[in-house]
Parts: C-alpha cells; structure tokens; sequence
C-alpha cells in the first residue's frame, strides 16, 4: 500500500497551534522509521502520538486519545519530519468534498480500526488486550503490554494502547498478522448472559 500524499508546502509553514490541530496528518518515511526504530528520544504522548496518527481524522482527534498529548507533542513530530500535513483527494468532478467532520463510516465502507474500537466496551477491551499481550507478543514484551494495561486511566487510553498493540504487531509481523489481531480484539461482544451457566 502506498503511503498517503504528503502537502510539502504545508508541511514548512508555521502554523497556529489550533491550526496545526484541525489538519490531517500522514507519517512520513522518517516516521514510518521512527515507528520500526525507536532512535529519537520523544516523550511517550508524543511517540504515542505518532503511532497512531493516520490522515483519516484531524490531529486533534488523534490527540485527544493520548493522555497529556497537546500541541508541543504534535509539534515535536513535525519539527523532526516525522509527520506531514496529507494532501486532500482532490473529489471528482461533479461531486462534492466528503465532509471533514465525518465521524460514521459511508454506507458500503468498512469503519476504521478506531471506530470500532470505539464501540467496544472497557472490560472487554481489557479483557482482550490482556489475553492477546502474552500470546501475540512473548512473555517478556507481553507482560510489559499487560503494565501498560494496567496504566491506562480510561476507556480512550485503552483504545489508543489496542491501536498501537496492532501497530506495533503490524510492524514486527506483516499485515496479516495485524489483521488477525485487530479482528480479534474488534470481535462483537457476546450477548449478555449468553451462554451463561444455569
């Protein structure tokens, strides 16, 4: 796949802070790098950050999942060239512009991996994760994701963690093996008491 367009110009200006917010942000190759490497010392909102900064919602949406992630952390990524403002699709002619502030996926579209998350409950994101971490990842880095578990304060800093759980997967394993774990962790939640002993 392709990565996203980059809009050069836009990435050299020096935006507002709220400005910067509102734009779409896409990985550059540094970025894509950075995520496989671990070489620069950023913060971990702002690593954070960057591992789940796609350009299909503004930046201050991507913010908002990372606990204490604001502007300084989103503007540590750009001044290292590790995002860039993506260049809107141009629509086709005859059409109008799909609305920024479209949350819902179109009819006939597959919702993205954070709105489904987002429609699990915490337990069972939890719950998930947990039982995914030791299996999928070792021991050793399955226990460290479980601590991580455990530090999350909230339902968006669990949806953020299971984001980069499947980033990170993706990164190490390949597509497919991404895949199978997202598929895992967005399973439909069993009906209450179903299956439930009697």
């Amino acid at each position: 796949m392709n990565p996203p367009p980059v809009d050069r110009d836009a990435a050299s200006l020096p935006d507002d802070p709220a400005v910067a917010a509102q734009r779409r942000y896409a990985k550059t190759e540094a970025g894509r790098a950075e995520v496989r490497g671990r070489a620069l010392a950023l913060s971990r909102q702002a690593r954070n950050l960057l591992l789940i900064i796609e350009p299909g919602r503004a930046a201050a949406d991507w913010m908002a999942m990372v606990q204490g992630c604001g502007p300084a952390e989103l503007q540590a990524l750009r001044e290292a060239g590790l995002i860039a403002p993506a260049t809107p699709a141009a629509p086709v002619a005859g059409t109008a512009a799909p609305a920024p502030e479209a949350a819902a996926p179109a009819a006939g579209t597959r919702p993205t991996l954070a709105q489904t998350l987002a429609g699990l409950g915490y337990r069972t994101l939890y719950d998930r994760i947990t039982a995914e971490a030791r299996p999928v990842l070792g021991l050793i880095k399955g226990y460290r994701l479980v601590l991580d578990v455990e530090r999350c304060n909230g339902p968006d800093e669990l949806r953020a963690l299971a984001l980069q759980f499947v980033e990170q997967v993706r990164v190490t394993e390949g597509p497919a093996a991404a895949l199978a774990l997202a598929g895992r962790l967005t399973a439909p939640e069993p009906a209450a008491n179903a299956g439930a002993p009697g």
